[in-house]
């Protein structure tokens, strides 16, 4: 294991980058991260459409040997990441959720493997998508137009964040100095007394509206969101006429009831390979830059694949969800 601490600097970092550009070739572009345990059929989808959209960028999978068949990506595996910070964490992490201890566990644990990742490769700014994130827009230039990197770090969250003590990473912008410091608040969640006791009140507010989230790395961006407010940018709102799409599967984005919705998701159009939804607040058509299908939604997500080929795999998983729903209208 690579002993890393967080006290590395942005200087370290830029010694190595004339190797990451000779690795990557001319793809200078702002690096895309997915991480994911195991193989799952979407990641064709996912993964594709990231180096359609952006193929300035190279595109980093940490992942794991069962999941090391997509050629057009950069693989890695998550146990060469594996570190002294990853050992620390994992004793003091106490778990306080319905979910399963892996699964949490490993949702903390993936900022590790991001921030090792950034520091391996040299990079100074990265974009990290959940697996089950479509992204449509070039992240470079986005991030290069909205000045993305004058913040921290920028991540989803909606207007009720502090109501229900969340917000999302599954599509995140993150500089080397905000994933470090974002990793010593993982630990200091579970060390420092402020925090524990801001982390035990949480937990009481959850118990008594019987909020079966409970605590997890949502909890961590939100207490980070609140100790770095002006210095994190809100994906989740409408700027500039788009916006990052929080769940498909929801009217709400940033506001509750956001946009128009039917057949259990947002309405959205392509438009010119881009995913369009009308906001009804704002009262005009919005350009979303990412697509999340978390649940069940994944199972429509070859519906919304704007790259080439995978025309015999759209089919088949169209004729599947077909059959999927003639069944359950006879059962």
């Amino acid at each position: 294991m690579i002993n890393r601490t967080t006290k590395e600097t942005t200087a370290t970092i830029a010694e190595t980058n004339h190797g990451l550009i000779e690795k990557n070739g001319d793809r200078t572009g702002i690096p895309i991260i997915f991480v994911h345990q195991h193989y799952s059929y979407y990641l064709d989808y996912t993964l594709r459409q990231a180096v359609h959209s952006n193929p300035d960028s190279p595109i980093h999978l940490i992942g794991d040997p069962e999941n090391d068949q997509f050629p057009f990506v950069i693989h890695h595996n998550i146990s060469d990441f594996l570190n002294e910070e990853t050992d620390r964490f994992k004793s003091v992490y106490q778990h306080h959720s319905p979910n399963h201890y892996d699964y949490e566990y490993f949702c903390f644990i993936r900022w590790y493997l991001v921030k090792e990742l950034m520091l391996r490769e040299g990079y100074t700014q990265v974009f990290v998508a959940d697996s089950d994130v479509m992204i449509y827009t070039d992240i470079t230039e986005y991030i290069n137009q909205t000045s993305l990197n004058n913040h921290l770090a920028a991540f989803n969250l909606g207007v009720d964040y502090q109501w229900v003590r969340s917000a999302s990473g599954h599509s995140s912008y993150w500089t080397w100095d905000g994933i470090c410091q974002f990793c010593e608040l993982e630990i200091d969640l579970y060390t420092e007394p402020r925090f524990i006791s801001f982390m035990d009140q949480i937990r009481a507010e959850k118990i008594i509206k019987n909020d079966r989230a409970g605590i997890s790395d949502m909890t961590a961006l939100y207490v980070f969101y609140e100790e770095k407010n002006a210095q994190i940018r809100n994906l989740s709102e409408c700027t500039d006429g788009s916006a990052f799409d929080h769940n498909i599967s929801m009217a709400t984005n940033y506001n509750l009831d956001e946009y128009e919705f039917g057949l259990g998701r947002k309405k959205i159009v392509i438009k010119n390979g881009y995913p369009v939804a009308r906001n009804r607040f704002l009262k005009k058509d919005i350009r979303l830059h990412t697509l999340h299908f978390q649940g069940n939604s994944k199972n429509i997500i070859h519906r919304y694949y704007t790259g080439g080929g995978m025309i015999r795999s759209r089919t088949f998983r169209e004729l599947r969800f077909q059959a999927s729903v003639l069944y359950h209208m006879v059962r």
